[in-house]
């Protein structure tokens, strides 16, 4: 299923947008022209991680706090995006409190998760991580032991 988002019941919706300052034919963007906020953007896709809908009035403590979470396990949110395949200047960003409070209203069709699902489906996801990274390094790792190991020998013999 796609994800679909609605801007409408955000009181100021211009936050949503940003105007282009200039031209950027490689990605088809054109100075004046506006096109969605990277923060916007970074918070419809952070639905899925949070299994929430979108911030509200009534959740927005436990949307950022799930946010906060998700993004100090798996990164910041808000990433500098490759041009001409070169990383522009600058550090990734989490995002903050006051972000997720300007986009109250933003709405997504994702399905909401207790808590309690939330965090056991960011367990799962954090037990399959650290598996693929164990199995990544194991290779390298007993390549360097067994080579250790033989100069060892060498040395004895």
């Amino acid at each position: 299923m796609a994800l679909t988002w609605d801007l409408t019941r955000i009181e100021d919706s211009d936050v949503c947008w940003v105007e282009a300052t200039q031209d950027d034919p490689n990605h088809g963007i054109v100075k004046g022209e506006k096109y969605l906020n990277p923060i916007t953007n970074a918070l419809i896709w952070s639905t899925i991680a949070v299994d929430l809908p979108g911030p509200t009035a009534e959740n927005v403590g436990e949307f950022y706090a799930r946010l906060r979470l998700t993004e100090r396990v798996f990164g910041p949110f808000l990433i500098r995006a490759e041009v001409d395949g070169k990383r522009p200047e600058g550090e990734a960003a989490m995002i903050t409190i006051d972000e997720v409070i300007a986009h109250i209203g933003l709405s997504c069709n994702v399905s909401t998760k207790s808590r309690a699902q939330w965090l056991k489906r960011l367990g799962s996801e954090m037990d399959d991580m650290s598996r693929r990274a164990e199995m990544r390094l194991a290779a390298p790792l007993k390549e360097a032991v067994a080579e250790v190991a033989a100069d060892i020998k060498a040395e004895i013999v």
